[in-house]
Formats: structure tokens, C-alpha cells, sequence
């Protein structure tokens, strides 16, 4: 049975990030690549993460209980043209708080649309993870928009690309990946705390 996923805190600014709590696993992807409908297939519900139709709506840093005893912290989105700058200087600021020096971070879940491959803001965030060395797992979304011959041969290439196996086909609309992204959140929860309850 799988853990219940509930929302626990929504964060604006650098000076409310936690410190020293639970194992994290945070989400990252450009505006509009499907962070919400990511995290509304786990945990089984419609609207836990509210979905904008406004790519660059989501200005906060949003903590998501899983089970009792760890997070999935799904970050701001990037790359969205039309966002202020303003807007977006807040948003680097928050999401570089959060990055540096966590401790409490133990794996990165990096979106990227199945359709387009890396594009603009992804390089930036990839070089990131590279140099953070710990744990990733690249999800391709939207990939019911590919046929299955093309999601093959998508894994593949970025399977290459990245030099590792860990690399889900998803799609929110049929469930795609969802198993193989929840056992890979199991494994580093698992890794980060031996008693955990997923």
C-alpha cells in the first residue's frame, strides 16, 4: 500500500525554508512541464497540486508529506519568457536557497518534456545535478504524446546522453512510469532512512 501524499507547507520566500528535518526528494522542471499532474498521479488525487493553465504561476516552494516521515518538494518552475524579472530573480533566489548545501536533500526527480528533449533552462538545471553528484532520476513527461516505438527510442538516447538507466517514460493522463517513479522514490527514501514507511 502506498503512503498517503498530503500537502504540509507552501514556501515564498528564502528565510522560510526548513532546516534540519525530514529526507527530501524535490522536483524540478521548467513552467508548465507537469510538476503538479506529476505529483497528483502519486499520490491518486485530482487537485493536490493545483494545475495553472499560466505557465510561471507557481511562485512558491510547495512541501508535500509522504507518509509521516519524508518530503517531495516540488520547486518552482523555470523558463518561462513572460514571467517579470522580478519574478524571476525571486524565484532563482528561492530555488538557490534551497539547492545549496541541503542536507536534507536526497534525491532530485528532473523533469524534461518527452516531446522536446532538454531545451533552454534544462541545460542549466542538468550541469546542476551533474555537479551536485547525488541521486536523479530524469522523468520524460507528456509521453503519451510520443507512440511507443519513439518512447524507445527517446529513453535510450538519453540514457546515453546522461550515462545512467535511471530514466522514466510518464504520462499523467495514462499512468505511464508512475510505478517505476514511486519504486525510485522508495529506493531513496529507503537509502536516506532504513525504517522508513514506504
Amino acid at each position: 500500500m502506498k503512503p498517503v501524499i498530503t500537502l504540509f507547507r507552501t514556501v515564498y520566500s528564502p528565510a522560510d525554508i526548513q532546516t534540519a528535518g525530514l529526507p527530501e526528494i524535490c522536483i524540478s522542471g521548467r513552467s508548465n512541464v507537469g510538476k503538479s499532474s506529476l505529483i497528483n498521479r502519486l499520490a491518486n488525487r485530482r487537485n493536490l497540486a493545483r494545475i495553472s493553465r499560466i505557465p510561471g504561476k507557481t511562485q512558491s516552494i510547495n512541501y508535500y508529506l509522504v507518509g509521516s516521515n519524508c518530503y517531495l518538494v516540488d520547486l518552482p518552475g523555470y523558463g518561462y519568457a513572460k514571467v517579470p524579472k522580478s519574478s524571476k530573480k525571486l524565484f532563482a533566489e528561492l530555488v538557490k536557497s534551497y539547492l545549496n548545501g541541503r542536507q536534507e536533500l536526497k534525491g532530485i526527480i528532473q523533469l524534461l518534456d518527452a516531446r522536446h528533449g532538454l531545451v533552454g533552462g534544462d541545460y542549466d538545471m542538468v550541469e546542476w545535478i551533474k555537479m551536485w553528484g547525488g541521486r536523479v532520476l530524469y522523468v520524460f513527461t507528456k509521453a503519451d504524446k510520443l507512440s511507443s516505438g519513439g518512447r524507445i527510442k527517446m529513453k535510450k538516447k538519453f540514457e546515453h546522453v546522461f550515462n545512467t538507466e535511471h530514466i522514466v517514460m510518464f504520462s499523467a493522463k495514462t499512468g505511464i512510469g508512475a510505478e517505476s517513479i514511486w519504486l525510485w522514490i522508495t529506493e531513496t527514501f529507503c537509502m536516506a532512512k532504513s525504517n522508513t514507511i514506504l
